[in-house]
């Protein structure tokens, strides 16, 4: 009857064995897989850090390329004789002139030459329809390139 219990008492002790080994692997899996995850934590909280820095470069460099494309230092013309272009028509002229003077940037000039046949309006009334330019800078072009507003419009 002895031997019996021995046997009973060494699976016993084999089987507290085998579950304390699983429990020490399991616990040790999980404490190297805690580690991974802090690791590819901190290495996305840098990404997304970069990222923000990198979005707020690129906001800075474009709002500096806008800046510098209405600022444009080059030589300011101040009227269509100056760049020589009596040959060209008015929309040319008017396009030239604001462009040169940094009230309009080249995309709002390409928006507004776009939307000339839609609107079925002249250049400088686009982008005033547009907001590009006030009156103020309309009656400005048109004295400068010495247009003279057309009583019909086509």
């Amino acid at each position: 009857m002895t031997i019996p219990i021995i046997i009973l008492c060494l699976i016993a002790l084999i089987f507290v064995f085998l579950i304390r080994s699983i429990s020490l692997y399991k616990a040790s899996s999980m404490n190297s897989l805690c580690l991974e995850q802090q690791k590819i934590q901190s290495k996305y909280d840098f990404m997304v850090k970069h990222r923000r820095e990198l979005k707020n470069e690129l906001e800075e460099k474009i709002q500096q390329l806008t800046r510098l494309r209405s600022n444009q230092d080059g030589i300011k013309i101040f009227s269509s004789e100056d760049l020589n272009i009596e040959d060209a028509d008015d929309t040319e002229k008017f396009s030239q002139y604001l462009i040169q003077h940094g009230k309009i940037t080249l995309e709002q000039n390409e928006r507004a030459l776009k939307k000339m046949d839609i609107l079925k309006m002249d250049f400088l009334a686009v982008c005033l329809a547009l907001g590009f330019i006030d009156m103020k800078t309309s009656q400005k072009a048109l004295k400068a390139n010495n247009i003279q507003l057309r009583s019909s419009h086509k």
